[in-house]
């Protein structure tokens, strides 16, 4: 059996036998285009690709939101305010308020403290200015442990 994945709701998708692509399916003006290697055929409906073909359409996922906030592309665990990206220090940067004068780092980070490494997530910026630090990753499997 080839199911029909979508990639764009109602507009595109790829054809797969098992976990080979062998084509695609895309609607143009009205007409969905089924494209198998060198053949194309054109169909009025998706139902009547299903009734002529062994194709079944799969149902699009709407994507979840990702959970959290962002900042650089660097999760956070809050919402981030003032979010910049520090040229000095090359870090993502944000406050949990909006007038606060705290700085936290996005990401994960591996800091080493009285000779001992820990992962932390979003840890404050003094915290990094005073110990060793490697980072941000964005995830704690981002570090390989010795």
């Amino acid at each position: 059996m080839v199911t029909a994945k979508p990639v764009v709701k109602n507009k595109f998708w790829i054809l797969k036998d098992e976990d080979r692509k062998i084509g695609t399916v895309e609607k143009d003006r009205g007409t969905y285009i089924v494209k198998i290697a060198d053949h194309q055929a054109e169909f009025k409906t998706i139902k009547t690709i299903e009734n002529k073909t062994n194709i079944s359409f799969e149902q699009f996922a709407k994507q979840q939101k990702k959970q959290g906030y962002e900042v650089n592309g660097f999760l956070t665990n809050s919402k981030p305010y003032n979010a910049v990206y520090n040229v000095k220090t090359r870090l993502p940067i944000f406050t949990k308020k909006p007038k606060s004068k705290s700085w936290y780092a996005a990401g994960y980070y591996k800091i080493n403290i009285k000779g001992r490494s820990k992962v932390v997530w979003c840890p404050k910026l003094i915290l990094l200015q005073r110990y060793q630090y490697m980072g941000p990753v964005h995830s704690p499997q981002g570090f390989t442990y010795r």
